[in-house]
């Protein structure tokens, strides 16, 4: 039943309707790579950062990238179609430090958000994810508010998490209601269970639908690396194992035979530049890890079933589904 049930969340990941992710797997700024700057100085300052976030079951290559204390810089990334009912967004933070942040007694500020909008004009936000200090020395709290208006306060967690440990955040927003919750460190690839916090204080009216994922620095964000960001209509997609299907196209991307007899696998693309192919198994288990120039990939020491297929060439990254015969 884990096998099935991981697939299932892969597959779902890969359907769910306006999904979008962003692994950094590319360099330069956020605002040259599908991010739209909608407030703040320019040019801009997110840009990528070498090497990737590690959390435990969950695969991440590429890059990363960071909030730094001081800037004011925000940009979005646009949903592939709006998200209606339900929306959920992911990501595994980082908190480099407490520099820059809101004290414990205060309600810090907040980082990564949804809106209602996307583009060059962004100005309705929702599910607003915030972090301050921590009472012990060298930690953090997370909180979460569902909109602005009226006495809109944020819930925070009570928890601290020590700075420099990365950890992983999903954050829901459910129009109907109007509610934000916010879930520190859920399983991955495991079922929706009860939220770390929720919040309702907010008065101002839900949206019809939420259309992008926004990064903010606030005047007290302090110094945060991102990484792994997605946003979609299925709880399974943003907590899956593997980062979502199509996150960059690559032109002209064929994979074939598929389904493999043999055990040659063909992956071409247009340019046919060096490439990184990653294999993954129905457990979210890396079988295959190769960077090559070549368009053939051995998979003679594969078993019969069915794998995920993580390829990411000059900056841009897709996924495939695989069968072995």
């Amino acid at each position: 039943m884990k096998k099935i049930y991981f697939l299932a969340s892969l597959l779902i990941g890969s359907l769910s309707f306006g999904q979008a992710a962003d692994g950094f797997s590319y360099s330069g700024s956020l605002d040259s790579n599908g991010w739209t700057s909608h407030s703040g100085v320019i040019p801009a300052q997110l840009a990528t950062l070498t090497g990737s976030l590690s959390y435990a079951g969950l695969t991440s290559v590429g890059n990363k990238t960071s909030l730094v204390s001081g800037n004011t810089q925000d940009a979005n990334k646009a949903s592939a179609a709006a998200l209606t009912g339900t929306s959920y967004f992911s990501g595994v933070i980082n908190v480099v430090n407490t520099t820059g942040l809101g004290a414990n007694t205060t309600t810090g500020d907040y980082f990564l958000h949804s809106a209602a909008t996307a583009g060059g004009t962004v100005t309705a936000f929702f599910a607003r994810t915030y972090v301050r200090a921590g009472v012990v020395l060298n930690t953090f709290n997370l909180g979460i508010l569902n909109a602005s208006g009226g006495t809109a306060a944020p819930s925070f967690s009570t928890t601290d998490y020590p700075v420099g440990t990365p950890v992983f955040i999903v954050v829901k927003y459910d129009i109907a209601t109007n509610t934000a919750s916010l879930f520190v460190n859920p399983v991955i690839g495991g079922t929706e269970g009860t939220a770390t916090v929720t919040n309702v204080t907010g008065t101002t009216g839900a949206p019809t639908s939420i259309a992008s994922l926004c990064i903010r620095q606030g005047g007290t964000t302090g110094n945060i690396e991102l990484d792994e960001l997605r946003i979609g209509g299925a709880y399974a997609y943003v907590t899956a194992a593997v980062l979502g299907i199509n996150q960059n196209a690559i032109a002209g991307l064929n994979i074939y035979p598929n389904p493999v007899s043999g055990s040659i696998l063909n992956i071409e693309t247009a340019a046919n530049g060096s490439k990184a192919v990653a294999i993954f198994d129905v457990l979210g288990k890396q079988v295959v890890n190769v960077t090559t120039a070549n368009t053939t990939i051995n998979v003679a020491n594969l078993n019969a079933g069915i794998y995920i297929v993580k390829i990411t060439e000059e900056g841009k990254t897709a996924t495939r589904k695989l069968v072995i015969k």
